[in-house]
């Protein structure tokens, strides 16, 4: 199989997730509709639906029209795959999720009223927002330093998360119990692969284009960039890296994401002996 047919289908692959995904949340949608919640829950699980909504189909628009923002490789060659649509949709999304990390502890705080759980409840989306403008730095100047300490946020804001699962587990039992348990062993394997896998890579380029002495572009001219400039590819060499994360996060995190919408009701807590 040559470097095109490869990438071209693994664009395949990405384009079907994306369409399952819209049927899997309809799907938890139907599900949600039928269950009896409290009118705490039914509000928290209401705005987890509005906030999965909007990293599926994030998710799906950046599966359809994939591209490598510093980089600036695309793959279908338009200008909806410019950087500066891609990374606008990528950061509604990846707040959308991280919003949906928050609601949980929020709604965990509220019903077991841990003081702890409630403070961790605050401090996920303000490390995202900075990530976020670290990833919009390192896509305009096109310097990996940026994506490398957003990646290191991330690994942060996954680690307090896990944290406040933890904390949890003990007020809950059966499903609930089960469901936190699953939280906390895919949040530890996401900080592994962030901190061994993903940081690590971005640090080595940075430390590259360093030693190759390359000169970074202004604000300026890295945003006229973003908006006017994308290199069209279908060579595997250039999109190989791009392959493993995309197909990971357009697929195991959306799951997780709309899972959440009919995660087991918090607010019923363990039976005290």
């Amino acid at each position: 199989m040559d470097s095109t047919s490869s990438v071209m289908n693994w664009w395949t692959v990405l384009s079907l997730i994306a369409c399952l995904n819209i049927i899997l949340l309809l799907i938890a949608y139907g599900k949600f509709k039928k269950q009896t919640y409290g009118d705490d829950t039914r509000r928290y699980r209401r705005l987890q639906f509005i906030f999965a909504s909007l990293y599926t189909l994030g998710c799906g628009f950046r599966s359809i029209f994939p591209r490598g923002d510093i980089r600036r490789i695309v793959l279908y060659d338009s200008w909806i795959s410019a950087v500066a649509i891609g990374r606008t949709v990528a950061t509604i999304a990846e707040m959308s999720f991280v919003a949906q990390w928050t609601l949980l502890l929020l709604e965990m705080g509220k019903f077991t009223r841990n003081e702890t759980i409630r403070f961790i409840a605050k401090l996920p989306l303000p490390l995202i927002f900075i990530a976020e403008l670290f990833s919009w730095y390192a896509c305009i100047t096109t310097n990996y330093i940026g994506t490398a300490i957003e990646e290191s946020l991330w690994a942060i804001a996954a680690s307090i998360t896990v944290y406040g699962f933890y904390l949890a587990r003990p007020y809950y039992e059966g499903k609930q119990k089960t469901f936190l348990n699953l939280g906390v062993f895919s949040g530890i394997c996401y900080v592994f692969y962030m901190l061994f896998v993903d940081v690590p890579a971005y640090v080595f380029n940075w430390m590259e284009a360093e030693a190759e002495g390359k000169e970074y572009l202004s604000i300026t001219e890295g945003f006229k960039e973003v908006c006017t400039v994308w290199h069209h590819t279908l060579s595997y060499q250039d999109w190989q890296y791009e392959m493993i994360w995309m197909t990971l996060y357009f697929s195991v995190a959306v799951w997780m994401s709309i899972l959440i919408i009919n995660a087991p009701r918090l607010d019923m807590l363990k039976k005290k002996s």
